[in-house]
């Protein structure tokens, strides 16, 4: 018979074969190991250099526990052999905490022993937390998942929910009765970054020893922890439409409990972990939760970057005349009409100045829009643009809402049976807009549960042991329906609104729509319709910004300034429409640069007679007054609207120009006609001195050629002239201005050198001029001359310095002079 011989081939048999993979991956383990171990052996003399030994110092000397790491800091020092090294730390962060932590502690304990510190030294337990670019790793909550677990990454989001501060042990100490000593015990901790997850071992606190002897627990030698536990939501602008916005837990203890609150805007760094809930070995499925090492409130801030010549546009827009008229048109440019609407939401987008008094009162700076019409009057629509240029917009609808859902409830966490608290679509948009369509729809209830946020702007929460404040500093613009669908002309308005005074006196306009049939109307709004349909977006697939948040950065963004305009697209009134983009850059830029306005003598006169006459027609019956009673809140939205239009010219002084359009749109909400003859008999403009003389009569009666022009300011001589107006004008700006200074002085910081320096400088001055009162102009430009080194750097600080000098000078504003005491 013949027999079968073993082949010779290694390769083909499967013993030598799985010997080979096993000894590779063991190869690839210690390699790995090795890799490891020399990195730790490099971290641990990362934080011995000088540099970080002084900033540990200082950290301790502030009472703090937790020491900043910089990823883009530790990617220039470490090269070549270790150029990898930040890389393998936001894969494997667990692995390099600890050594990060052990060092860190080492050294702050050797400080403290110097400092004969024991008891800190001992008791006290010191952390670092990362900074710097993840790459791929910085992500929404919707870009998480199981490739990201264990590994450090960064998310940004709102704050939905919160709950109670609560303790986690540490370490317990117990006496035993009936030995006469004491037993310590330690818990591994799964919320700490700086541990792997231990997912099967039961932590409980022993009440016998081995033997059975009862142990007492002494919570006065027991160690805790101070733990909280958010809910970050993804924001609005980066949910995908037609999805639901993904939320994600977040661990947060020690000092970064309580840093934020619902509504908050954050952005946290830690490392993602999974735990396992009750049943779920047998199912499979685990939570996940983020254990932040850093916790950050973000700004309201834009993904929009704003360049040199975008500046520069927008400064030469701002010179342009009719300037609300010329902007306003870009506002929502496929609805035909509604100019004063129009206006207003523009007005509403730039927002007024909010003041916090002294005395505790806060006065709001954001205006409110209630738009009521007959059905098919893009009310909607205009709501839907708001949400495309407003940096921060969310839409609600008046029947799928309930006062909850606004403002903010305490509901029972199923999990952990304690309450929590979550915010309503106000508290979120805080900041921003809240778009509510069908207002009219919602009920009574839930309506009035808003007037809070529309006058003090925050949610007030006294419920299941909760009490608390939440910021709800935004806007509201409401579209609603007449009770009768359809606008009743032969009805009061009052009959067709249908909402009680207590709402409709918070909103700052309310303009009342109908639809109104007119040939001619109806030819230029089907007109544009008809080119609306036309259009073929260049966008058709749905623009969706992604998970990664770095990169939007490299994105390209549209720089033009207007709209490419086509005869075939777009009707003869488009041209020079501004572009949606180039408009939210204008939004932006005049409230960052101009966030705080001042009324001018001129300003504040005009605003005082005008509310006056409204209340004075109010009584007399003279004009009909339709829609909304004139209250004090109608003074405070005149100041509102005149400051947003300061801000739309780029300007820090609210004007008569401002007050002007200001009372215009207001006189047109409570639906007075004659909005132009109240400004032709009062605040008619004097003649420029060249028209005084332009007619022949004139000039011959004075002598004047056609070609000499100078004569004429020389005759020009009585006291309201042309040039003594200007002069006065320029000088209430300028008094204006210098207020404006005052109040922003009051919060900058100055230090002792910086007094000291002035000081010396009043001191020198009034020994030379032998004067009582200086001028403080005089011992600004002094101060300018003189110093070799920036010491005092802005003229805030200098008016701070004033301030702080009480005591040894009388600073007089009035008159801006000073005087030694």
């Amino acid at each position: 018979m013949r027999q079968f011989k073993e082949p010779k081939n290694e390769q083909s048999n499967p013993l030598i074969k799985q010997k080979k993979i096993y000894m590779q991956q063991r190869q690839t383990k210690e390699n790995r190991d090795k890799r490891i171990q020399d990195y730790k052996d490099r971290l641990q003399t990362y934080l011995d250099q000088p540099q970080h030994y002084t900033k540990i110092q200082d950290m301790i000397v502030e009472k703090k526990t937790r020491f900043p790491i910089d990823l883009d800091r530790m990617r220039q020092e470490f090269k070549g052999e270790h150029s990898k090294l930040v890389e393998e730390v936001i894969r494997n962060p667990t692995e390099y905490i600890k050594v990060l932590q052990t060092t860190l502690n080492r050294i702050a304990q050797d400080f403290l022993k110097q400092q004969d510190d024991k008891k800190t030294a001992v008791d006290t337990k010191f952390t670092i937390y990362f900074q710097g670019k993840l790459g791929r790793n910085f992500v929404t909550p919707r870009g998480l998942g199981a490739q990201q677990v264990n590994q450090l990454v960064g998310i940004q989001g709102i704050v939905t929910k919160m709950s109670l501060v609560q303790l986690k042990i540490t370490k317990s100490v117990h006496y035993n009765e009936k030995k006469n000593d004491y037993k310590i015990m330690e818990y591994s901790n799964n919320m700490d970054p700086a541990e792997f997850t231990n997912l099967r071992q039961a932590n409980q606190i022993p009440r016998k020893d081995e033997e059975g002897n009862p142990l007492i627990m002494e919570f006065g030698l027991s160690q805790m922890r101070n733990f909280q536990t958010l809910v970050v939501q993804e924001v609005p602008e980066r949910t995908p439409t037609g999805m639901l916005p993904r939320s994600l837990e977040i661990i947060v203890d020690q000092e970064m409990v309580d840093l934020a609150k619902p509504g908050d805007r954050v952005s946290v760094i830690g490392v993602y972990k999974c735990f396992a809930n009750s049943g779920s070995f047998n199912y499979g499925s685990f939570r996940t939760a983020l254990i932040a090492l850093d916790i950050k409130q973000m700004d309201k801030e834009n993904e929009v970057k704003i360049s040199q010549e975008d500046v520069k546009n927008i400064k030469q827009i701002a010179q342009k005349k009719n300037l609300l008229e010329y902007v306003a048109k870009s506002i929502a440019p496929s609805i035909y009409g509604h100019d004063r609407i129009k206006q207003a939401i523009l007005l509403l987008l730039l927002g007024g100045t909010e003041k916090n008094l002294n005395t505790g009162t806060h006065l709001r700076g954001d205006i409110n829009i209630l738009m009521i019409g007959d059905p098919s009057t893009a009310k909607s629509q205009m709501l839907r643009y708001i949400m495309g240029v407003a940096p921060l917009a969310i839409n609600t609808t008046g029947r799928g809402t309930s006062s909850v859902g606004l403002t903010a409830a305490v509901k029972r966490d199923p999990d952990t049976g304690e309450n929590t608290l979550e915010a309503g679509a106000m508290v979120l948009a805080d900041g921003g807009v809240i778009l509510i369509d069908e207002f009219d729809k919602m009920n009574e209830i839930d309506r009035v549960a808003i007037h809070e946020v529309m006058e003090q702007q925050t949610v007030t929460i006294a419920k299941a042991g909760i009490h608390c404040q939440l910021n709800a500093r935004c806007s509201v613009v409401a579209a609603a329906n007449p009770i009768y669908g359809e606008y009743q002309i032969d009805l009061p308005p009052t009959q067709n609104i249908g909402l009680p005074d207590s709402l409709l006196s918070r909103f700052d306009l309310l303009f009342v729509i109908q639809d109104g049939k007119n040939s001619e109307m109806d030819r230029l709004i089907a007109q544009r319709v008809t080119k609306n349909h036309r259009f073929v977006g260049q966008n058709q697939e749905e623009q969706y910004l992604g998970d990664i948040i770095q990169q939007i950065n490299n994105q390209r963004q549209d720089n033009s300034q207007f709209i490419q305009y086509s005869k075939l697209l777009h009707t003869p009134d488009q041209r020079e429409t501004l572009s949606q983009t180039f408009l939210k850059k204008y939004i932006i830029y005049a409230k960052e640069k101009h966030a705080e306005t001042v009324l001018n003598d001129q300003a504040l006169q005009e605003i005082t007679r005008q509310w006056t006459q409204l209340r004075q027609d109010q009584v007399n019956n003279e004009r009909t007054i339709k829609t909304q009673p004139i209250t004090i809140r109608t003074l405070e939205s005149m100041i509102r609207l005149a400051s947003a239009h300061a801000k739309l010219r780029l300007s820090s002084i609210i004007n008569l120009q401002d007050v002007r359009e200001a009372v215009k749109l207001i006189k047109l909400s409570l639906s007075i006609s004659d909005i132009e003859d109240d400004y032709e008999e009062y605040v008619q403009e004097e003649e420029p001195v060249q028209q005084r003389f332009k007619t022949p009569s004139k000039r011959k009666a004075y002598k004047i050629e056609e070609k000499d022009e100078n004569k004429i300011e020389d005759i020009v001589a009585w006291p309201t002239s042309e040039k003594k107006k200007i002069e006065q004008e320029q000088q209430d700006d300028n008094d204006a201005k210098f207020h404006l200074e005052i109040q922003l002085a009051t919060s900058a910081m100055v230090n002792q050198e910086q007094k000291k320096l002035v000081w010396r400088v009043i001191t020198d001055l009034a020994e030379r001029s032998n004067h009582q009162e200086i001028h403080i102009d005089l011992v600004w430009g002094t101060l300018s001359s003189i110093q070799q080194r920036p010491i005092i750097t802005s003229y805030r600080v200098f008016l701070k310095c004033l301030m702080e000098l009480d005591g040894k000078i009388y600073f007089d504003q009035q008159s801006r002079t000073v005087q030694l005491i």
